[in-house]
């Protein structure tokens, strides 16, 4: 499992490395491929002993206030006692879309964007799961910027395939970057 996780990173990565050179889309002027690029770490309310996290890769594309994301993400259930184990991790791909809640404005850099995703786990193990998230993010833009921080808030439901895992309801907070 640790071999096809790797495996998928470096093709994700690979995929969007020449993505790397655009800059971000302004009220203006327009980047040649609205492609973008956003790393987060995600923290959960606790659930039943456990602290939920989550590492994100988003590539999404955006088409006026509308975006389209392909994710891919790596959940980790730390436990009380703090020790990681192969079945408490799972890897999960989905997809997702999003709206821009206000038009952009060249004299006000913030975005809002509302979002709606669903991630499915890959292989099989205890906390195998399908994952239903909404929430709103918060980053900038300009014609200079390259990077810009992401925070993002919302809801997400996770039902297990296990039987004996009850579905998980909590919010999350999430922190990244996006390029």
């Amino acid at each position: 499992m640790d071999r096809t996780i790797k495996i998928l990173f470096v093709t994700i990565i690979w995929l969007t490395s020449s993505v790397s050179h655009m800059t971000a889309q302004t009220p203006i002027e327009k980047s040649p491929i609205p492609l973008y690029l956003e790393a987060s770490l995600d923290v959960y309310t606790p659930y039943k002993g456990s602290l939920p996290f989550e590492q994100t890769l988003d590539i999404n594309y955006a088409i006026k206030r509308f975006s389209i994301h392909a994710l891919c993400s790596s959940n980790l259930f730390l436990p009380k006692d703090g020790e990681t184990k192969d079945y408490n991790r799972t890897v999960n791909l989905g997809g997702g879309v999003g709206f821009e809640l206000f038009p952009r404005d060249i004299n006000d850099r913030n975005i809002f964007e509302a979002r709606a995703t669903v991630t499915t786990s890959l292989g099989s193990n205890n906390f195998k799961n399908t994952s239903y998230r909404i929430g709103i993010n918060w980053y900038t833009h300009g014609s200079t910027k390259r990077l810009s921080p992401i925070i993002g808030v919302g809801y997400n439901i996770k039902t297990f395939a296990n039987s004996s895992t009850h579905t998980y309801h909590g919010m999350y907070l999430s922190f990244g970057v996006r390029f």
